[in-house]
């Protein structure tokens, strides 16, 4: 099947708000985002900043690569994704955004009404796939970003017990997360990631109460950088 772009199933029938309702069940975050910005995310153009559980939407896909593409590069990846632990991109503009491709294992329609939600002027969207154990689930903790940079913070918890997985298989964790800055994806040169081996909340309240203004030293926390090999 060829993928549809982003504009021509816009108006799919289940959108955002069916979404935050439970639509289709593949979330892997928190309903509802509580945003917390950080001191030095001062509006002053695209310099740096820092927001703690961001406006996000989420698709977990068990398939054998990449599920997200841009619809203009040369199709969707064929490389195993054993490959490379880590795919990120900038959406700077409305543009790019209907140039995602998604497999259809993807809910469209819900990351169509985020994207269309995004307001390019003033705002930019981050795009990154990452891979995770089937058994557990990441939550996303944080992003910060300056002119050519972007870093993003997971906690990893395991998946319900009545969530059937099976033990070393992995699948597909597909971000779209919403900076509040306009970023040009041209200027952005260097990618990555840190995933802890606990969730977000602990990780917070740690770092807290030493005074620190990232997440808490984490003796399960591995980084993963754009081109890491796996």
């Amino acid at each position: 099947m060829v993928p549809s772009t982003r504009r021509a199933l816009l108006h799919s029938a289940c959108g955002l708000a069916t979404m935050l309702a439970g639509c289709s069940g593949m979330f892997e975050g928190s309903d509802e985002s509580t945003r917390t910005a950080s001191e030095n995310d001062v509006p002053a153009g695209p310099e740096a900043g820092t927001v703690s559980d961001p406006e996000a939407v989420v698709s977990r896909v068990d398939t054998d690569r990449r599920p997200v593409w841009l619809a203009d590069s040369d199709g969707r990846p064929t490389e195993s994704r054993h490959s490379r632990r880590l795919m990120s991109e900038v959406i700077d503009t409305a543009s790019k955004a209907d140039q995602i491709a998604l497999t259809e294992d993807v809910d469209r329609s819900t990351i169509d009404s985020f994207l269309g939600e995004t307001d390019f002027e003033t705002e930019s969207v981050y795009l990154q796939s990452a891979i995770v154990e089937e058994c557990f689930r990441l939550t996303l903790c944080q992003i910060s970003w300056a002119t050519d940079t972007i870093s993003t913070d997971y906690g990893r918890v395991s998946r319900p017990y009545d969530e059937p997985c099976t033990a070393g298989n992995e699948v597909y964790s597909v971000w779209f997360i919403r900076i509040p800055d306009t970023l040009n994806a041209d200027d952005v040169s260097s990618y990555s990631s840190s995933i802890g081996g606990s969730g977000c909340d602990g990780q917070r309240a740690s770092a807290e109460g030493e005074g620190g203004g990232g997440l808490a030293p984490d003796s399960d926390r591995r980084t993963l950088t754009g081109g890491e090999q796996a």
